[in-house]
């Protein structure tokens, strides 16, 4: 069973509003026609799509499996925040409001990243409907 109102409570976490903030911050940066910037946000959402797969799975791993897909994963989740970032400085460069990214904290907080990319996942799909 997942327990939300503990995970809230861990340093790291990221709220589902918190997420939700950010997620809008961002569609209001792609209101911009630029197609370099929007090839930029489906290669984050792709990516969030991969890791999130892989880390969904993750649960139903056994410790070998685990172990054997490990370095994977971490790619996985590497390639999201390289492709977050991408998608970040593409808007700074066009002077975009990109207050969103502090609300991310630093990258080293991988958690919370990874937390994002799964929100992601879950706001592409309902927006879907």
């Amino acid at each position: 069973m997942f327990d939300y109102i503990r995970y809230l409570k861990e340093e790291d976490s990221l709220s589902f509003e918190d997420s939700l903030d950010i997620y809008n911050s961002i569609f209001k940066v792609l209101d911009n026609q630029d197609d370099y910037l929007h090839e930029l946000w489906e290669e984050v959402v792709n990516s969030a799509l991969a890791y999130c797969k892989m880390r969904t799975d993750w649960n139903y791993f056994s410790k070998e499996e685990k172990q054997d897909k490990d370095k994977l994963r971490t790619s996985l989740h590497n390639t999201f925040i390289i492709n977050l970032k991408a998608f970040y400085r593409r808007g700074e460069q066009m002077g975009l409001n990109g207050e969103w990214m502090e609300k991310l904290r630093l990258p080293e907080e991988r958690k919370r990243w990874g937390d994002l990319a799964g929100y992601i996942v879950c706001f592409e799909n309902v927006k879907a409907r």
